[in-house]
């Protein structure tokens, strides 16, 4: 092996729940609840894999008794400590799972989320082929709905493609760490009304006063012709405790309208809620933000959440401030990477990283090289203290314009996927250690910045 070797061995216990036709109780911190109008059920248990291709290995009615029986996260190829051909796991395999949907309205609308699959996923369900997901880093749903057998059996399958495909960041040149292939993070059902909420960006403001209050932008799926009545309500919560709430009917005009998604953005504001404790190294205070789309006479259609932390992170000539003061910033990069099973953590072994960083290390920031890493990783650096630059995957190249796109893409993907951690202070937005590409890095930075207007990017 030729790349960076591993430095670290961790168990890898995972207690992962089966899909169930039963709400979930809440999640741990940092996740999402469920509410009455949607369930998210995890699909990470009860799959089946084989290295090797078989003809009509994605047809509903395949017999794949013989594959091999898997648990997400998983990796298509165990490896010794090291010194292994990094070839051997790069190739084509196959994921299937067999899964019957809770006794739901057929109005519904029906989502499979992976959270990452390295590197190129073609999703079929029931022998539909969904479409192809190029990128081993980044979060990417489908739809289910038209395919469904609402009575019976379904089955998902997955084609995945683990080599290193030029066409994909950060791949088209040399890179100098292993990326591993498998569906190394968790996957799971999302069911929801047929208007529900996509998104929610909320961010803090006027934090080092008396008188914070906190943007709230909803992103909500709405119908051609939505109902008339329909509103939303979002919630500032210290645990359990409800310190303040706004409200906006969804008859006013949207503010934009999200044009990759589809979905309309509403923004609301919440204020007159006093002072907050901020969000510091030494002490992180989260605090949620709950949001509700509301139909005509005030029944809750569909409720989703958000961590967030009050706190003031700005690059001075001073040098980097918090809050106010300045902070000598000392850390290291992370890989997301693993001894025996390369990228295919679960979530106890990720947050312990942040915590090793953190507590053992005495580090008080960390890049996370070279490429958006795990969401429970990050959920931990917000529980901890821990300051996190974030960046899109790449090491040394840029590619053609098909690439450029691509990696625009893992842009708008971080970002939307991340924008709510407090940690994060900076968007990382170049390939790392490329040349300049004046035109592909004023596209990246302007996305950042569109996107995400609270904080400054770098590469």
């Amino acid at each position: 092996m030729d790349r960076r070797k591993f430095l670290r061995s961790s168990s890898a216990a995972l207690a992962a729940l089966t899909l169930q036709a039963k709400r979930p109780a809440q999640k741990a911190a940092g996740e999402q609840r469920q509410h009455e109008g949607r369930l998210v059920l995890p699909m990470n248990r009860n799959w089946r894999f084989s290295a090797k291709r078989v003809t009509n290995d994605t047809a509903r009615e395949f017999n794949d008794a013989a594959f091999e029986h898997v648990t997400l996260p998983h990796t298509n190829k165990k490896l010794p400590w090291h010194s292994f051909d990094e070839k051997s796991y790069q190739f084509v395999s196959i994921y299937r799972r067999h899964f019957k949907l809770p006794p739901v309205e057929h109005s519904r609308k029906v989502f499979v989320d992976f959270g990452g699959a390295m590197t190129a996923s073609t999703v079929w369900l029931n022998g539909n082929r969904l479409g192809e997901y190029k990128g081993g880093y980044t979060p990417f749903t489908f739809e289910l709905t038209p395919h469904l057998d609402w009575a019976g059996e379904n089955v998902l399958a997955v084609e995945l493609d683990s080599t290193e495909r030029a066409d994909i960041p950060p791949f088209g040149g040399a890179i100098d760490y292993l990326t591993f292939g498998g569906i190394y993070r968790d996957v799971a059902l999302r069911i929801v009304p047929p208007w529900h909420l996509e998104n929610i960006f909320a961010r803090p403001d006027d934090v080092l006063t008396d008188h914070p209050s906190v943007d709230v932008s909803c992103f909500v799926a709405l119908p051609p012709t939505p109902p008339a009545g329909l509103s939303l309500e979002v919630e500032l919560r210290d645990a359990i405790r409800v310190l303040t709430t706004a409200h906006l009917s969804l008859d006013k005009p949207a503010k934009a309208t999200d044009d990759v998604t589809g979905n309309k953005e509403f923004e609301l504001t919440l204020a007159n809620f006093g002072t907050v404790e901020r969000w510091q190294l030494d002490k992180p205070r989260l605090y949620t933000v709950v949001a509700r789309l509301k139909a005509a006479g005030g029944k809750t259609i569909d409720e989703d959440r958000r961590r967030i932390g009050f706190r003031e992170a700005r690059f001075t000539d001073h040098g980097f401030e918090l809050n106010g003061k300045v902070v000598k910033l000392r850390g290291l990069n992370r890989h997301q990477t693993f001894p025996w099973v390369g990228q295919a953590m679960p979530a106890r072994v990720q947050k312990r990283d942040a915590y090793i960083l953190k507590k053992e290390l005495k580090c008080n920031i960390v890049r996370t090289s070279h490429y958006p890493q795990s969401p429970h990783f990050l959920d931990a650096c917000d529980e901890l203290g821990l300051l996190v630059l974030e960046e899109i995957p790449g090491w040394q190249h840029v590619g053609d314009a098909a690439w450029q796109d691509l990696a625009v893409d893992n842009v708008r993907r971080m970002i939307r996927r991340d924008w709510n951690h407090p940690s994060i202070i900076l968007w990382g937005v170049r390939i790392n250690e490329s040349r300049d590409n004046h035109d592909f890095y004023t596209r990246t930075n302007a996305l950042a910045h569109a996107l995400d207007p609270t904080r400054p990017t770098g590469g």
